[in-house]
């Protein structure tokens, strides 16, 4: 069993900043880049699920954005297979209020990451066991 990411932001430069960190605190090799919900929807739903997946989530995106992308994952029968951290530019509490009505989501940080918070996501006890 091991763990799929995927980085799903619309701002190609947020992407790309992203993906090096990832790598760069061994997160992930090879993350797997979408510009909207829409298409890491499809990527997940065409999945077996023998693994997890962990979503850096961004908020506001053309197409489907985060909110549509975390109702969609509440209604997989494999949801509980799906973590999420939502990576956004939003300072507004709403935000992160509602976030925490998502089980799936593990956390929440202001763009960008930063290597503090990438040690501090592969800590998180829903995925930690996939980096010891």
């Amino acid at each position: 069993m091991s763990l799929k990411v995927l980085i799903v932001d619309d701002d190609p430069i947020f992407v790309m900043m992203h993906r090096q960190r990832v790598k760069a605190s061994s997160i992930a090799l090879n993350p797997e880049s979408h510009f909207n919900g829409s298409t890491a929807l499809n990527t997940i739903l065409s999945d077996t699920m023998e693994d997890d997946y962990l979503v850096f989530l961004d908020i506001n995106m053309p197409i489907m954005d985060g909110w549509d992308l975390l109702n969609a994952i509440q209604e997989s029968p494999n949801s509980k297979k799906i973590h999420v951290v939502m990576v956004s530019s939003s300072v507004d509490y709403r935000d992160r209020e509602k976030a925490k009505e998502y089980p799936q989501v593990i956390g929440f940080f202001e763009k960008a990451l930063s290597n503090d918070t990438c040690n501090q996501i592969k800590s998180n006890p829903a995925i930690a066991h996939f980096y010891n």
